[in-house]
Parts: C-alpha cells; structure tokens; sequence
C-alpha cells in the first residue's frame, strides 16, 4: 500500500526512541536482547507518533496511549499483562489492543504495574488485566490467578475512579469523591498519619480517605505506586480554589513500605506540579522547577550527586540553575526528566544501559542523553526508557 504525502511527513517529522532492557523486547525493537544502552530508533509501531499521549512501562512491559483513546503495547506477556488475550510469552512489536476489549470506550489514562495493567476510560470504567496473584486486580479467586483480558472491574458502591496506579502486588484507584481503594498485597507502614483514614475491608482491599478532622481541609487528588507504597497528593478541599487554601497542594501523604524513608509524609514549600515514584524512592516536580526526592539511594537515584543507602528527607535533584524541567518519569531505580527546551536528562541505575549513555556504570547526577531532536513525550518502565522526538505539523507550521 503506497504511503500517502501527509503519511509520509508524519513519519519523517516524529521518530520514536528507546534504551535499556530489552530481554522481553519491551523497545518494541523487533527483537529481544540483553539491553540496548543507547538510543534506538524504531522502525514499526502500531500507533501514529504524534498522536502519543502518555507512555507507561511495568517491570518488562510497555502502554503506550494514542490521542484517539487507543491502547497499544509490547514486551513481556507471561501474565496476560498486555490485554491481548494470548498466551505467547512476550511481543517485540507494538500491537493496538482491540477496542472491543473496553466496550468500544475510548481511553482515559491507563498505568502499569510489574506485571499488570489497568485503564479507565472516558465515561468512568476501570479495566484491569495481566497477574492477580495477589488479588491485585480485584478478583479474589484463586482461579483467577491471572487474567490475559481485559477485566472489566466495579468498585464497591458503583464509585467512579478518576486515577490509577499500580505496582508490585497492588493497584491503587482514586474515586471522584476522593477515596482510595488498594487492591491486592500492600501494608501499611507504623507511621501513618493522623490526616489518613484506612479501614481494612477484605484482606485484599484497603480503603483510604482524609480522616473526618481535616475533610473540609484536604482531598486527595493524585496517586502514584511504587514497589510497595503508594503516594498520595493532597489537594483543596470540595469548594476551595489553591488560592483559598495554598498549603493544601503541597502536601503529599504515602502509604506502605517504609524500609529507606519511601513512605515518609512531608509539606513542601511549592505547590506540586508533578510527582513520581520509582521502587522504593519518591521525586515531586515544584511550582519553582526544583525537583525533590526521598528514598533509597544506593544506585545515585535520588540525582544530587552521592551513592548513599538511603535519605528519609527531600534531596534536591542536581540541575544547573538554566535547565527548566517540565515532566518528571521514575523507572524501579533511575529517573528521567524533560526539560523546557526538549532535552531529556537521566540518572540511577543503569545496569542494563536505562540512563541511554552507552555505559552500565550508575549514575548519580543528571546526564544528557544524546537525540537528534528535541523530545515531545516520554516514559520509563523498570530498566529501560522511550523517548518521542521531533516537530508535530502544528509545530512546523507555526515557526515556518
């Protein structure tokens, strides 16, 4: 089939990127390999390169979401977690998830866990699919130990879910009234704070809200899952604008796992912009562009410069004062961000090539990763990285 002109622009305008591990193929390379430790440029994919909205990778997996609501995929499959309904073990090229899989509703959001997946879609259904060995996915039957479809699932009391995040053994979903309800293995820490409200339902399922005493002070309006714990930012409470009640968006508060300080709470100076968590460490991007993280550290993944085991209090993130960041991604132990002007720098762990400098060394500052073009959208999974770059036709025009 001939490739029409605008096909063609597109193709030569946008180029999608990848490094890092790639033992289940998860670059969508077209072949597995030990790593790939710098960039690659793809040569197929199912998805039109500047239509990407959000790129989401699990321990050896990858969802790749389109602007027209289509989930596409690649990688490890030895779970089912890439929803297309069949037992090979791994795909090292992307795939479109048939949409009939979601009821024909277009896609929200969509997140990864190790070795699950989930989405919402636009009018509100959760979806979940890949392990549910740990009841992570909703389904307490020990027959379900995995599901290789997606599952359409329903929270108790027909809530609506607004967010989600998955890691290790559970998914956390966020309601449009605020609640959090965690499916699957996860324990909360001794040091929960007063603010919280967790009420153990089921030995699978936790619920968490803003305790009565600051309800008309606090909601929480984001999540993010690490191995272990989950990350939550709070934001105004129902009725208040940031301006009413500033303090409210700078407050996150972490549920489970506290061995390196993970899930310790803090109330930052800035109002929050992106947040973010690896395995067993958290980074959140600030009002002021500064970049803060808590942790373990032991790869350099805190980015400040230091390989040490641990820090239980916010490091900031080493960047020169020029360089403006923009988004904020964390794989298991490495970090990537995107600056204003395009740039991608990386940092952590880089045993299988995951910082893209044709190294394995770790990393334990920011480092320039070399593309030829300025970078649109990004992700990371467990140990591997995908990079977007190039002009849209939107872009072109307007600064031609």
């Amino acid at each position: 089939m001939q490739m029409s002109p605008l096909a063609s622009l597109h193709s030569v305008l946008m180029a999608v990127f990848a490094w890092g591990a790639n033992s289940h193929g998860q670059l969508g390379l077209g072949y597995e390999s030990e790593m790939s430790a710098e960039p690659q440029k793809l040569k197929k994919y199912s998805f039109t390169p500047s239509s990407v909205r959000s790129i989401r990778g699990g321990g050896g997996h990858v969802l790749v979401l389109d602007a027209c609501g289509q989930l596409h995929c690649c990688g490890w499959n030895n779970r089912g977690q890439l929803g297309l309904d069949i037992t090979q073990d791994s795909i090292n090229e992307f795939k479109m998830i048939p949409t009939k899989f979601f009821k024909d509703s277009p896609i929200d959001l969509m997140a990864c866990g190790w070795d699950s997946s989930g989405c919402i879609t636009s009018d509100r259904m959760l979806f979940l699919w890949g392990s549910n060995a740990f009841q992570q996915l909703g389904v307490c039957h020990r027959g379900f130990t995995s599901v290789r479809k997606p599952l359409h699932v329903r929270l108790p009391g027909n809530d609506r879910p607004v967010r989600l995040s998955m890691g290790m053994r559970h998914s956390a979903i966020l309601t449009d009234e605020w609640k959090v309800y965690i499916y699957g293995r996860l324990k909360p820490s001794d040091n929960v704070s007063e603010t919280l409200s967790i009420v153990k339902i089921t030995q699978s399922l936790i619920v968490v809200k803003i305790a009565s005493r600051w309800s008309e002070e606090y909601c929480i309006k984001n999540i993010a899952s690490g191995q272990n714990h989950v990350l939550m930012h709070l934001g105004p409470a129902e009725g208040k604008n940031d301006e009413e009640n500033d303090t409210a968006s700078k407050r996150v508060e972490i549920l489970g796992d506290n061995k390196y300080g993970q899930a310790n709470a803090f109330q930052f100076e800035e109002i929050i912009i992106r947040l973010a968590t690896g395995w067993t460490h958290n980074s959140v991007l600030l009002k002021n562009n500064s970049i803060l993280s808590w942790g373990r550290n032991s790869y350099g993944q805190l980015g400040w410069g230091q390989f040490t085991e641990n820090h239980a209090i916010p490091m900031q993130l080493s960047l020169p004062p020029t360089i403006v960041p923009i988004d904020l991604h964390l794989g298991s132990e490495h970090g990537l961000i995107v600056t204003q002007e395009g740039d991608i720098f990386t940092w952590g762990w880089n045993e299988h090539g995951n910082c893209g400098n044709n190294s394995t060394s770790n990393i334990a500052t920011p480092t320039l990763v070399d593309l030829p073009t300025s970078c649109k959208i990004s992700g990371c999974g467990a140990g591997f990285c995908f990079a977007i770059c190039g002009k849209s036709e939107n872009s072109k025009t307007e600064t031609d």
